[in-house]
């Protein structure tokens, strides 16, 4: 199915940049098989409306500095071999009603009625023809009414059917409404209608026309705006051939074909499920979010996704298609080498996805011209240690965000190693108290391992009371509560020290778990090939010490000492050698 978009003068035209051209036709055939026409004309109808949208319209188009657009839903058409035609699959209801529009304007202004002789009906086609098409048979007929019984008579003719009836009855309605503006006013609608209307045309091939159009009216799915920008680039691109009057259909089928495959071979790449999640994550539709980062390198504008009134696709439609060609490519070429460079994946995605970040891919439009890949790395150092914390003496409880900063950090830039963002994404990694925060959750039995543990957690204060609890065969919820609260109260739980990132799944199945219990689950993981970022691994397998780490089951306050030494000092380490990098590549 071929997509391009014209607007209502070439739709009807048969000029160079007309549809009918493209296809070697030279008017539209509504075949028998169609039902009749039916828009209703009274205040609640669909002509009624269309007139009331198409004047807001250009109200606003006339208030506005540029010109507006209004797009109407797509039409089908289908080409036959050996006929010079289009037949119209779905659409009649629009092609008959802006015929209608064209014939009254016409009329009323003496401007040239480009949709004359465009429509051939084959059931009452002599009534358009006849009637519709001719400026002095158009005041005879709104000269009439139409009886009940008889229906309409016409000199010696009479008409007493369903599509007369209705198309009468639009007629009448559309003289009456532009009869409400002055001539002036009329003549600027109807270049309105000509040249800021636009309608989506599909056309299809290989297919029987009664099945088209049996799937088309039981299942209309309107394209997006993506997909209209997509019809727009192709026929644009299409008819900026300076030779293409000598072009042959074929010849021009055959570059629309080319410009399509290439428009492919980005949406398939930006939709795969790595690019989509690490690039245009905040996006329903990634390649609007794509289409928008293009708009945005060619000029500083931000769009929103889910509005009516089509912004991105009008941005697109007044651009010069020699600059949207080469903005697309660029931004394409330049995402895929981003993406594939070990040190701008880690250091991009570190930005976007640190917790709290509200930076993304649109905040990166200006680096796209930066001619030296090492000035590029060296901006991107100076965000991610803007963001990196220095201070390290935070707990969970006063800022967790800065604790999942710092643990991020760790696990990205440990190595060089391309880190897993779309697992990471995928998974919610998220923080997790190492030693539990409520150590007799989930029925837990507290060993004499665990009841020492604590107890030296706690500050000397609290010692002694906690101590009488945990001598208890059994505590109930308010002694619980007490010696769980003595932990908070000593800054261990909610320290630096027992924090990691774990997964949102694991996060809950572990619930209150002791080390041991997530301990089994994590290699678990890693036997079987699931992501762990390297600073959970070191954790739950303890090569993060240097030191014998004793105890295998348990994590305690020597642990949690240790751990929240060593992520200092590493992200010490982290920071200056990062810096150093900053220094030598901006030399």
């Amino acid at each position: 199915m071929a997509e391009l978009i014209y607007n209502v003068k070439n739709l009807f035209s048969n000029g160079i940049d007309g549809c009918l051209l493209d296809y070697e036709a030279e008017f539209y055939h509504i075949a028998s098989y169609q039902r009749g026409y039916k828009w209703g004309f009274d205040e609640n109808g669909a002509v009624s409306i269309l007139l009331s949208d198409l004047k807001s319209a250009f109200v606003k188009s006339l208030d506005s500095n540029k010109p507006i657009d209004y797009y109407l839903q797509y039409i089908t058409l289908k080409k036959i071999d050996g006929t010079n035609y289009l037949e119209v699959i779905d659409g009649q209801q629009r092609l008959t009603t802006l015929s209608i529009m064209l014939s009254v304007l016409s009329y009323l202004t003496d401007v040239e009625n480009i949709a004359k002789d465009r429509l051939d009906y084959a059931v009452r086609s002599n009534f358009f023809k006849n009637y519709i098409y001719q400026n002095d048979k158009i005041e005879l007929l709104l000269a009439c009414e139409w009886d009940r019984n008889t229906g309409l008579t016409i000199d010696d003719e009479y008409f007493n059917n369903q599509d007369t009836y209705y198309i009468f009855g639009a007629l009448k309605k559309c003289h009456s409404f532009f009869s409400e503006f002055d001539e002036d006013e009329q003549k600027r609608f109807y270049s309105f209608l000509l040249n800021q209307v636009q309608i989506i045309v599909n056309v299809v091939e290989h297919v029987s026309s009664e099945k088209v159009f049996s799937n088309l009216n039981s299942n209309k799915i309107p394209l997006t705006e993506a997909e209209l920008i997509k019809a727009l680039f192709i026929t644009k691109q299409a008819r900026t051939t300076t030779d293409l009057q000598k072009k042959s259909f074929r010849e021009i089928q055959e570059q629309r074909l080319i410009l399509g495959r290439r428009w492919d071979e980005i949406e398939n790449w930006v939709n795969d499920k790595m690019i989509r999640s690490f690039y245009f994550g905040s996006f329903n539709d990634p390649m609007f979010g794509f289409l928008s980062l293009v708009a945005k390198n060619i000029e500083d504008i931000t769009f929103k996704e889910q509005t009516s009134h089509h912004e991105l696709f009008n941005f697109f439609n007044h651009q010069n298609i020699a600059i949207i060609q080469k903005e697309l490519y660029n931004t394409f070429w330049i995402l895929k080498d981003w993406i594939k460079d070990p040190i701008i994946h880690n250091r991009l995605g570190y930005l976007f996805f640190y917790k709290g970040s509200k930076i993304s891919i649109l905040d990166f439009v200006k680096y796209f011209k930066y001619k030296s890949k090492d000035s590029f790395y060296n901006k991107l150092l100076q965000k991610v240690l803007a963001n990196i914390p220095i201070g390290l003496d935070i707990n969970y409880e006063d800022n967790p965000s800065e604790i999942h900063k710092i643990l991020l950090a760790l696990n990205i830039f440990s190595t060089n190693v391309k880190f897993d963002f779309y697992s990471y994404i995928k998974e919610k990694w998220t923080l997790e108290h190492i030693f539990p925060q409520t150590p007799e959750g989930k029925k837990n039995i507290l060993t004499v391992s665990d009841k020492e543990n604590i107890i030296e957690m706690v500050n000397e204060d609290d010692k002694e009371k906690v101590k009488r609890i945990l001598k208890k065969k059994e505590r109930n919820s308010e002694e619980k509560e007490i010696y769980t609260d003595a932990l908070k109260r000593s800054g261990y739980i909610h320290h630096l020290g027992n924090m990691c990132l774990l997964s949102n799944v694991d996060n809950i199945l572990n619930g209150c778990g002791f080390y041991d219990e997530k301990r089994t689950k994590i290699l678990k993981r890693i036997k079987n090939g699931g992501f762990i970022p390297s600073h959970t691994i070191e954790i739950f397998t303890k090569s993060i010490f240097d030191e014998n780490p004793d105890d295998f089951t348990r994590w305690n306050k020597t642990n949690i000492d240790s751990h929240a030494q060593i992520i200092q000092d590493k992200i010490s380490d982290l920071t200056n050698l990062l810096k150093e990098e900053a220094q030598h590549e901006s030399r």
